[in-house]
């Protein structure tokens, strides 16, 4: 089955024999003059400029310069897109309505909607529904349920306004309800979006509906439609009615798509049932690596586990180490003292070998589990470690440092002091990822103990170390921390300065639809760019690509049936270039197999790459994409974090 969020975009796209949606696709690689100062206004976030060419006598000029304000944003151009709604060309109208849904709000979102009613286009319609969604509030969410659904791309756009809507937070039952009197049981299209507001929707919301979901799930057949099932079973994950535990219970059990057990399982662990245990013990077992992986995660939450002899027994007999490493770290918290001894000096020459940085960080948190190993924990941050590993020692080492503080008795004031040196020392190495992981921790900390830890010679002492683009996210971090020091509120997201333009001789050179063979671990993926989506990301794609520099990176983020995250410099997140990117708002969706640059706020886009592993329209618009998979999505789904990239070459037609 194609991807219903897909054929929703096909739906709304166009080119001069289709119905409108989005921008005209160029016919060959070269750039015209005035396409390219359409991109060159967009890449250098010029508002006035655009407003320019959205007047020009071209309608495919017009349709591009709207497109381009989706990127760039901002309330002042609200009144040209509002003006552009007007145009002759239902291409400039669909791609002004879009755009208007990253540079409205609520307070002229009104003015949106009383233009779908006089809209002759259903597409258009549609766009100006979604818009909607994005930029109102509740009104926006009331207004969009009385509009009168004639056609098809009606109802479509109505459900994606309802989904944006839903993910701002901006909607109550009566709309969740709306969205599911939707269903119809005959229209993937109509039908996802329909589940995908309620995937989005809050508990509170969906306890209510608990029935009119599970009546839904006896419509969709039990195998195959998992662009459908996927988002059915997160709403009813997040019901809590005990029929829907069954029906978790079962697609654990039988269902053949990795990505449903996975998303099975992390919903049976929101239930307070002992089945659940027996449940998640069981999918140690599985057959999916990804699914090994979320019971492992689903495990460690447990407030009842086996005996410490099961669990050494279960551990020797495991063959995969990403299960075999967290059991054992439960051996050395819950087994006797002799299973404990023999256990710490197995994993101590296990780590004499080379197990990679990720499974050295397992391995790291499962060795060092009680107080006596908290200087050892220390050392392992502070010394010449992978980030991955050092990252994992500072994160046991809280956790280990809390656990201990729930059975001793200590001085509250002692404590901060012991805490506040360990973490002072941890700022001062200047490592961009430990730093914003510290920060992470003191953020729910009270202004007056921030004001006696992070003073001004600190502050500066960190902030010395960082670079002020490639460790942005962490400079973010640390200027919000310094803020609720000082009783200042949280400042906003700035993005960095205009710092790395679209080489236009490179551009050409792609093609409309170059493609990249992606060697891992697990196997091949092929990837074929969008330069005429994203330029300026396909470009610096490709120029990392002809370096070599993805050459042997990890993949060190796998979120099962959601993205696989890569080609991290450090290989804990929070590595980038000396360069940013600019955001490229697209209307392509992020759908299975889309792929995405990842980002720390807008237009701070740089080397990290994600594929994704499910539908996921809540990433459209706030992510670039700028490919998609073509060929290996049956690997994509095997990746696992530390899986690695062997080499990335680009393909000769």
């Amino acid at each position: 089955m194609k991807p219903a969020w897909s054929l929703l975009l096909l739906l709304f796209a166009c080119n001069p024999a289709d119905e409108p949606g989005r921008s005209r696709p160029m016919a060959t690689p070269q750039i015209d003059p005035v396409r390219w100062s359409v991109l060159d206004a967009q890449d250098r976030r010029d508002t006035g400029a655009l407003l320019v060419l959205l007047k020009d006598s071209l309608a495919a000029t017009r349709a591009h310069a709207a497109l381009a304000l989706a990127s760039v944003g901002g309330t002042s151009a609200v009144p040209a897109l509002l003006q552009a709604l007007s145009d002759p060309d239902a291409v400039v109208r669909a791609q002004a309505a879009f755009a208007f849904g990253f540079c409205g709000d609520s307070v002229t979102v009104h003015q949106l909607i009383e233009r779908f009613s006089a809209e002759p286009e259903p597409a258009v319609r549609g766009r100006i529904a979604e818009a909607a969604g994005r930029c109102g509030r509740r009104n926006g969410a009331d207004l969009l349920v009385r509009r009168s659904l004639a056609t098809r791309a009606d109802t479509l756009g109505v459900l994606r306004g309802l989904f944006f809507a839903t993910t701002n937070n901006c909607t109550d039952t009566a709309h969740l309800r709306q969205a599911l009197a939707l269903y119809t049981a005959r229209d993937p299209l109509i039908d996802e979006a329909a589940l995908q507001v309620a995937a989005r929707s809050p508990s509170a919301l969906l306890k209510p509906l608990a029935r009119k979901l599970l009546d839904i799930a006896m419509t969709i057949p039990d195998s195959g439609y998992t662009d459908l099932r996927l988002p059915l079973l997160a709403a009813l994950s997040r019901t809590g009615h005990d029929e829907a535990f069954i029906r978790l219970q079962e697609w654990l059990t039988n269902d053949p798509d990795p990505r449903m057990r996975v998303m099975a399982l992390r919903g049976l662990g929101r239930w307070e049932e002992p089945k659940k245990n027996e449940l998640i013990w069981k999918a140690l077992q599985d057959s999916s690596g990804m699914v090994r992986d979320q019971a492992v995660e689903e495990l460690l939450k447990l407030k009842e586990l086996p005996d410490g002899q099961t669990l050494w027994t279960t551990a020797q007999e495991h063959a995969d180490y990403a299960v075999k490493i967290p059991l054992y770290g439960l051996v050395m918290r819950h087994g006797d003292e002799d299973t404990r001894r023999t256990c710490g000096l197995l994993m101590r020459s296990m780590a004499q070998q080379d197990l990679g940085p990720y499974l050295g960080a397992s391995l790291t948190k499962a060795l060092h589990t009680r107080h006596e190993d908290i200087d050892s924990l220390k050392a392992f941050v502070l010394g010449n470690r992978p980030a991955a590993i050092r990252q994992a020692a500072l994160e046991q080492w809280f956790a280990v440092r809390g656990e201990f503080l729930k059975h001793a008795e200590v001085d509250q004031r002692a404590n901060d002091e012991y805490r506040s040196s360990f973490m002072r020392s941890v700022l001062l190495t200047g490592d961009a990822g430990l730093i914003a992981a510290i920060c992470e921790r003191l953020k729910e900390e009270k202004p007056d103990f921030l004001a006696r830890f992070m003073d001004k010679g600190l502050e500066s002492a960190a902030r010395s170390a960082l670079h002020p683009i490639r460790d942005l996210e962490t400079i973010q971090l640390l200027d919000a921390l310094c803020a609720k020091r000082d009783g200042l509120p949280e400042p906003k997201h700035q993005a960095p300065r205009f710092n790395h333009p679209i080489d236009r001789a490179r551009l050409a050179s792609l093609g409309n639809a170059p493609q990249y063979r992606i060697n891992t671990s697990q196997g091949e993926i092929i990837l074929e760019l969008e330069p005429m989506l994203a330029p300026g990301s396909c470009v610096a794609f490709d120029s990392l690509v002809a370096a070599g520099y993805y050459n042997g990176e990890y993949y060190h983020r796998v979120v099962p049936d959601f993205v696989a995250q890569g080609g991290c410099p450090r290989g804990d997140g929070y590595g980038g270039m000396p360069w940013t990117l600019r955001t490229e708002v697209g209307m392509e969706g992020f759908t299975t197999g889309a792929v995405g640059l990842a980002s720390a706020g807008k237009d701070t886009e740089s080397c990290q790459f994600f594929i994704m592993l499910a539908d996921a329209p809540h990433l459209d618009g706030r992510y670039t994409r700028f490919a998609h998979v073509v060929r290996g999505m049956e690997v994509a789904w095997r990746l696992r974090v530390g899986d690695r990239i062997t080499a990335v070459e680009r393909m000769v037609p």
